[in-house]
């Protein structure tokens, strides 16, 4: 039992990578160089590590000065989406787009999500590590297609700012990629910040339940909007 516990974890860890990245590569009629997406993917692999320690930092400074829902708001967007967010804003900015081969906007769709999915492949291994083969089949669905949807959003505002001169788009892709990826994190967090405390988790309540609605709202429309700019690019 134990051993297919195991390997459902396994697939459910490396399945949704798999198929996300091929889902992007196939959908370039232009397709770039295998050998730059590897590179790409294996410095998003390097990352998460960065993050950990940003995130160990802002923790550190004030983590401890907040509420159960404050906290979790700056955990959600400042902790973790704005470092995360940023260091995969450097791959696709400070590498990809540095490439000849970045010549058109789908090609900052396919690095963003690649570079993306190179850091959710290290975050799934050490989440599922901890939590077992349940973690894995609930980031399947979750926490893997959003992290693509961020990068893929990110390497298309970084393609618009350089092929298309749109002044700002960077800093709105970053914005809506923090946003997306806050509310995301902001459940969780409030639940292990208000944990057994029946007090604490009836006050979370409505907050939780609005940050839940909205979550849905905006991730469901973001992974929409990028399916949609897929088909169209």
């Amino acid at each position: 039992m134990e051993s297919l516990r195991i390997a459902v974890a396994v697939v459910f860890t490396v399945l949704p990578i798999v198929l996300l990245l091929g889902f992007f590569y196939t959908r370039d009629v232009r397709r770039e160089p295998r050998a730059l997406l590897v590179a790409t993917f294996l410095l998003g692999t390097a990352t998460p590590l960065a993050a950990v320690l940003f995130e160990g930092i802002l923790w550190a400074v004030a983590g401890d000065a907040f509420g159960v829902v404050s906290g979790a708001a700056y955990g959600a967007f400042v902790v973790a989406a704005i470092p995360e967010e940023l260091l995969k804003l450097l791959v696709i900015a400070g590498f990809c787009a540095r490439r000849r081969s970045f010549d058109e906007p789908m090609d900052g769709i396919v690095y963003g999500a690649t570079a993306a999915l190179g850091f959710a492949a290290v975050e799934n291994a050490m989440y599922v590590a901890q939590g077992g083969w349940l973690v894995a089949v609930l980031r399947c669905v979750t926490a893997v297609p959003m992290h693509a949807a961020e990068g893929a959003i990110l390497g298309y505002s970084v393609a618009r700012r350089k092929l298309l001169l749109r002044r700002g788009a960077v800093w709105a892709g970053l914005a809506i990629a923090i946003l997306v990826h806050g509310l995301y994190d902001f459940g969780p967090l409030a639940l292990v910040g208000a944990g057994a405390d029946e007090q604490a988790l009836a006050a979370i309540g409505p907050f939780w339940l609005a940050f839940l609605g909205l979550f849905l709202v905006v991730a469901a429309g973001t992974l929409i909007a990028v399916t949609r700019l897929v088909r169209r690019l």
